[in-house]
């Protein structure tokens, strides 16, 4: 049996969009206080938690559908609501008063390798706001694996060229089931994360990845792999890494010879690099290998809360880390990088030998839960930190707040949106400062200028082209390097974004003001399942936006023509 994988999408204000029968009056009257009817009382008794109310409107969209593949899912002869959805998680959105409550689909209580659902509700009131599932009939395939997982664990050491003995301490695997696409077969397969080992030939010499210096994660790669459980094959892979102290209000010059304000804390008479507030903490590796077991025991410090000139890497560090810091807090409402106040560790001064000996490192990395900043010699005895660069140092750190939401897959376009989204909250947080209005006419739309071979850009979102990349689908490039291209191919959703951030209205006013392109992206990216392709995302674009300006309806038929213009302009439909 092959796989057919559907949507299902929902929203209150869309009702002439999606071809459902269930209207606003219909939901109104089923699942609202206003209605006094047995069945209606009879619902409402059950909706005593998120989960429970999640689970009934998911029934009834589904239901509603009536498509008899994805009925399953229902499992009527069994007494738990939708029992072929399992819980994840919720997440709070505090722009749009509303939480999403986050299920993955499972046959025989094994997970269904890329089905999602996502049932978002009023923050107060639990009514149903909107509706995004993928799903698919269960798979005709025995739930027994015939090989055991330390034979598929035999497979991946054979299919990488490694020693067995090398993976032998890794976690156990899981069951999923798992097809490639729709009319794919489908698979019981042992889902192996964290293998770290790459497929022979994956890795090419040369390759072009962030455009930077070799890094670590160029040589301790981390891949996810699926392997048959019954004829023992490798069927598919892809990568897996992109206190209550006071602070204290501290000043120093950076690498750009700028004076800066931020804030540390104060240990005995010293002055650290360490904002208890926002989480932020700054050391200096002092030009060692970052493969080092030993890290600096304390942060960067200084006799006086004026740290001068005397280390304008690890102010740039600390500046640039803070400014992110803000923009996820005070602008997306974000806790940290995994929303649960993760701290922004950064090391300055750092070298990688298998890159060569050093002092110079060309690169800045998000590696190990930690920024790790290189530097270049400038001809006059003295280095130029790579801490200068703020919109790299906001595309990694992007990469983590990818990795703690939607985890979109590292490979083709899913693995191109993943880059895109780094390099759309790096341009967008680069041109921020120091505040609004932020003139979109002098924004700078390059993504690490001066850093690509030649002096030029790695990067441009307002022209792929000018650094040989498409900027549409017709040049969508088909590829096994890099991923499937995602460096190259992620140009032709920065385009689409730069077309959103740009367009105008017939007064020359911004259509969508920066501020709400971030948020919407934001909402997009996290609500995104793990394969999302360009055209998920544009539809998930669309529905976070019909959220976010509920209630005006001009403004929603307002922004959902930008976005579809912006995104038809690339050819994503």
């Amino acid at each position: 049996m092959v796989a057919r994988f559907k949507k299902i999408h929902f929203h209150c204000d869309e009702i002439e969009d999606n071809g459902y029968q269930l209207g606003r009056a219909r939901l109104a009257g089923l699942f609202s206080s206003a209605d006094s009817s047995a069945e209606a009382k009879s619902t409402l008794s059950g909706l005593h938690n998120d989960e429970t109310a999640a689970r009934l409107y998911a029934e009834a969209l589904i239901a509603e559908s009536d498509d008899p593949e994805i009925n399953a899912v229902l499992a009527p002869e069994r007494s738990e609501r939708i029992p072929g959805l399992k819980f994840l998680r919720s997440q709070e959105s505090p722009h749009t008063n509303t939480r999403s409550i986050f299920f993955e689909q499972a046959s025989q209580s094994i997970p269904i390798f890329g089905t999602h659902a996502v049932v978002e509700i009023g923050d107060s009131d639990r009514k149903l706001v909107s509706f995004d599932a993928d799903l698919t009939s269960p798979p005709e395939v025995p739930p027994i694996a015939v090989i055991s997982h330390l034979v598929a664990l035999e497979v991946i050491a054979g299919f990488c060229g490694v020693e067995l003995e090398s993976l032998v301490y890794l976690d156990a695997p899981t069951l999923t089931y798992f097809a490639e696409t729709s009319e794919a077969d489908w698979h019981l397969a042992f889902y192996f994360r964290n293998v770290p080992a790459a497929p022979k030939g994956e890795v090419e010499e040369g390759h072009r990845g962030h455009g930077l210096a070799r890094s670590p994660r160029d040589d301790f790669l981390l891949y996810d792999y699926l392997v048959d459980a019954h004829s023992a094959e490798v069927i598919y892979y892809f990568s897996a890494q992109p206190l209550l102290d006071v602070p204290t209000s501290m000043t120093g010059i950076d690498e750009l010879a700028a004076s800066r304000d931020f804030h540390g804390r104060v240990i005995g008479t010293k002055f650290e690099l360490v904002d208890p507030l926002r989480a932020v903490e700054t050391y200096d590796h002092e030009f060692k290998d970052i493969m080092l077991p030993d890290l600096p025991s304390a942060a960067i410090s200084h006799s006086q809360p004026d740290f001068g000139n005397s280390h304008t890497a690890g102010v740039s560090a600390h500046f640039n880390a803070t400014l992110v810091s803000n923009f996820f807090n005070n602008v997306l409402k974000r806790n940290g990088i995994d929303d649960k106040g993760m701290a922004i560790i950064s090391m300055v001064h750092c070298i990688y030998l298998k890159d060569g000996a050093g002092p110079d490192w060309r690169n800045a990395v998000w590696w190990n839960d930690r920024m790790w900043y290189g530097q270049v010699s400038n001809g006059s005895g003295e280095f130029d930190s790579y801490s200068r660069y703020l919109d790299v140092i906001a595309h990694e750190l992007t990469h983590g707040i990818t990795q703690s939401s939607s985890d979109l897959i590292y490979k083709d376009q899913s693995g191109a949106l993943n880059e895109s989204f780094s390099d759309i909250f790096g341009v967008i947080i680069n041109n921020w400062y120091p505040g609004e209005p932020n003139l979109m006419a002098g924004w700078n739309w390059e993504i690490g200028p001066g850093l690509a071979r030649g002096g030029g850009p790695l990067r441009d979102m307002s022209d792929p082209t000018k650094t040989g990349d498409p900027d549409h689908m017709d040049k969508f490039w088909q590829t096994s390097i890099d991923n499937g291209g995602v460096h190259t191919n992620s140009n032709i959703h920065n385009k689409a974004a730069y077309n959103l951030l740009t367009i105008e209205n017939d007064a020359g006013e911004l259509m969508v003001p920066p501020g709400v392109v971030a948020l919407l992206y934001y909402l997009t990216l996290t609500r995104l399942t793990r394969r999302a392709d360009f055209s998920d995302c544009l539809r998930a674009l669309k529905s976070v936006a019909n959220t976010y300006f509920m209630g005006n309806s001009s403004r929603q038929q307002e922004v959902r023509r930008a976005i579809g213009q912006a995104y038809q302009d690339v050819g994503i439909t």
